[in-house]
């Protein structure tokens, strides 16, 4: 199961006066996220609205993928029930593609982004990390967790599935040995809040993660083993959430770990010295040429013993300054100050000259590079008065900034502080940027996205905001470069003194469906020379943005389904049916319909089949199973979703769905009591390999239902070696006995219980009914 996904959609435009709809896809995780240099990975791509096959890509060096990801069978673990309130929620099910990444062994250790494509749009927001260590993949299976032996230094790859999951990690370890686990999640977009411990051989708790993760993680635990033995890595959703999107790296090490670097940056074209702290890193300071091209938030390779760490570092163009000075002179513009709050109450104190006159800008960099100050930044003159001040926004995410004008010549005294009086120490570093604001006319650009759908025969607008700066305010032109055939850009000028404008991209209904990275630019005449500045495109918010943005020519649906508003209840065990029209606007096509990627409302077991509506047929009935264990009186609002296929005059084959979450096109039912009952004489039994074990059972059916009851063992999927025949009770029998053999080559693990079902077919319907059976004593 997966939470709503937060996401940006580009709107498709109108072909004439038909009214046409899409479902664009949605990328929801990469499975496992990452993988070792010199390997080859396979992965699993989780989304929606992907269908049988969808476009891939990573923008890493050094990375070599499938372009063209494959449906593939997705394992399903259903958890423990999701009672009401919170199975009101709206929920998505994602579909997996499989495909290969291939690593290069001299690949840098980055994240790399990727996304996914279709007839129907585009996707963004995957992440594939490459590392350094050995790797392993978790090998999922249902039921209770089962320590997975590892050996250090290694990432291990899981997922917190389903809800309540949990998984565990088993390494030795000596004793007065340092160990440090750590977790990335946010950093690869999935939506696990990890939580970490550390268990000894008997099952106690001997660490948790810390409030503050170490460089680069997104939590983190460290260890002293107190002995030599056998030790444990506990993970789950501190939230006890889960589901499949909810994916993990998390490296256990004894190696170095760099828990905080100081200071945060260093400039372009310079060696900088950095102290490290952390698990086996050097005391002495480190020196790092920071190469001149190096990009704003630049990632270094830094060769630790046996292997590298990437050290995230802030890189700027200005001179460095950091604390403590050993100069009496105060600092000239432009600059970048360094330094931390090391204790509480305590705080920085720069003197800084500046120019009646003319601005200053203050732009203070901390929990934007991952500190945990929540800085306040105040400027005082001469005499001590403070004559200007920022504090922390209320998004404890970003950083203050502060514009100031001098009255007067002189030496001012730029202080960073902690906004909270009782926080401070090591950790609580900084980097403040300051200049004076921009003289020379200037001007930066910016776009809405870094994906960007054109639809045939239609048009989207690339809104471009304008940075403007030193007082320019004269007109901009736009141009675009790497547009695809069939799609042109209308021409574009940012008029004088305007701050945004929309370029048009218009397709031909003929245009070509495949990817083309393009590029927006704006030049100027200022002065006498030409300036010209490139148009960043985010991919999330917050995001600095990159130069090239993806584009695809996208296909719309010519069909829909409809339907009018209707609800029923229905007894839990059964199938549900609802009558739907498909609306085909000229499209004469077959069409498949099945259960949606994206659900108004969780589904709580809800299964159904996919059909087929014959090319012509405008009618169709879909029918749902609605599982025996349904919570009695819940409201189920279930949601289709439409596929067919559309061809080009060059016979190229384009797949199109339709899919809504509005109330007239769901299946609503509220959940009743069966017709139909098992009770087991113990739902839980003891069995040793080569025995049989005999379970009494007890069938109990509403007086209308008649038939013969067929009482089957149904076990788990990573089980082998245990069955039962089928007993089937005639028309009013009650009882029963399974007899369960367990061969002498069972094998489990045997950690998820058996399911005992009864089935009467009643109205050409399957009726069921199901009880749980555990299995003791097993393992040979």
């Amino acid at each position: 199961m997966l939470p709503r996904l937060a996401l940006t959609l580009c709107a498709l435009g109108v072909l004439d006066s038909e009214r046409l709809w899409a479902n664009p896809p949605v990328a929801a995780f990469i499975y496992p996220a990452g993988g070792q240099r010199g390997t080859k990975v396979p992965v699993r791509v989780g989304g929606l609205y992907l269908h049988q096959k969808c476009g891939f890509e990573l923008d890493g060096r050094g990375l070599k993928v499938t372009p063209e990801l494959r449906r593939a069978p997705a394992p399903w673990f259903e958890g423990p029930l999701l009672p009401l309130p919170e199975s009101q929620q709206a929920e998505d099910y994602p579909v997996e593609m499989v495909g290969e990444v291939v690593v290069d062994s001299a690949a840098p250790l980055q994240s790399a982004r990727g996304r996914v494509w279709t007839s129907q749009g585009a996707a963004g927001g995957l992440v594939f990390v490459v590392g350094d260590l050995p790797e392993v993949v978790e090998k999922e299976i249902d039921g209770d967790p089962i320590p997975v032996a590892v050996t250090l230094p290694v990432t291990a790859n899981g997922r917190i599935f389903p809800r309540e999951d949990v998984d565990l990690w088993a390494f030795r370890a000596t004793k007065g040995q340092s160990v440090t686990a750590l977790a990335a999640t946010a950093g690869i977009r999935s939506p696990l809040v990890a939580k970490l411990e550390i268990l000894d051989g008997a099952g106690r708790v001997l660490a948790e993660n810390t409030a503050r993760a170490a460089a680069g993680a997104d939590a983190s635990v460290r260890f002293v083993a107190p002995a030599d033995g056998l030790y444990q890595v506990r993970i789950s959703d501190a939230r006890t959430l889960g589901g499949p999107a909810y994916v993990y790296r998390l490296t256990i090490t004894v190696g170095p770990v760099i828990d905080q670097v100081f200071p945060l940056g260093g400039r372009r074209g310079f060696t900088s010295t950095f102290h490290l702290d952390g698990q086996v890193v050097p005391k002495d300071l480190v020196s790092i040429a920071i190469p001149a091209d190096a990009s704003a938030a630049y990632r270094h390779d830094l060769k630790l013993e046996s292997h590298s760490a990437a050290l995230r570092l802030d890189v700027d163009d200005f001179p460095e300054y950091v604390e403590p000075l050993k100069m009496s002179e105060p600092v000239s513009l432009p600059a970048v100050l360094n330094g931390r709050i090391d204790h509480p109450g305590a705080s920085g104190v720069w003197r800084v000259s500046l120019t009646k006159g003319r601005p200053v800008e203050l732009d203070l960099r901390a929990r934007t590079l991952g500190s945990p100050l929540c800085g306040v930044v105040t400027i005082s003159d001469a005499t001590g008065k403070e004559v200007a001040r920022a504090d922390s926004p209320n998004d404890l995410s970003k950083d203050p900034t502060l514009r100031f004008t001098p009255p007067t010549d002189g030496v001012y005294a730029v202080r960073v502080a902690e906004r909270f009086h009782d926080r401070g120490g090591p950790a609580f570093a900084y980097r403040l940027r300051i200049s004076e604001s921009a003289t020379a006319p200037d001007f930066a650009l910016k776009g809405p996205s870094d994906i960007i759908t054109v639809p045939r025969n239609g048009t989207f607008k690339v809104k471009v905001s304008v940075e403007r700066k030193g007082g320019f305010a004269g007109p901009l032109e736009l141009t675009v470069t790497g547009l695809p055939d069939g799609v042109a850009a209308a021409k574009t000028t940012v008029a004088a003194g305007q701050n945004a404008a929309e370029m048009v991209l218009a397709a031909t209904a003929t245009a070509p469906v495949r990817p083309a990275h393009i590029g927006i630019a704006g030049t100027a005449v200022i002065g006498k020379e030409t300036i010209r500045r490139p148009v960043l495109f985010p991919e999330t918010v917050g995001d600095p943005g990159v130069e090239s943005a993806f584009l695809i020519v996208t296909v719309p649906t010519p069909f829909k389904i409809d339907g009018e508003y209707t609800m029923s209840s229905a007894p839990r065990g059964q199938t549900y049916r609802r009558k739907y029209k498909l609306v085909r606007d000229n499209f004469n096509g077959s069409v498949e319909v099945r259960l949606a990627d994206r659900q108004a409302r969780h589904l709580q077991g809800v299964t159904g089949p996919t059909i087929v509506v014959p090319a012509g047929q405008n009618e169709f009935e879909y029918t749902a199973f609605l599982p025996p264990w349904l919570e009695l009186g819940r409201t189920c609002r279930i949601c289709v979703m439409a596929t067919g296929m559309v061809k080009d005059a060059d016979g190229t084959e384009h797949v199109v769905s339709f899919s809504s979450t509005e109330q007239n096109h769901q299946m609503i039912a509220v959940a009743e009591p069966g017709k139909l009952d098992i009770d087991l004489a113990s739902a839980v039994v003891s069995a040793k390999v080569g025995e049989t074990v005999r379970v009494p059972f007890r069938v109990t059916r509403a007086v209308d239902l008649r038939g013969d009851a067929k009482v089957e063992l149904v076990t788990p999927a990573h089980w082998s070696g245990v069955s039962a025949v089928p007993v089937v009770l005639s028309n009013g029998a009650e009882r029963g006995e399974l007899l369960i053999a367990v061969r002498k080559d069972a094998r489990g693990p045997f950690t998820a219980p058996a399911i005992v079902r009864v089935t009467v077919i009643w109205q050409g319907d399957p009726v069921v009914a199901e009880q749980k059976l555990e299995l003791l004593g097993v393992e040979p």
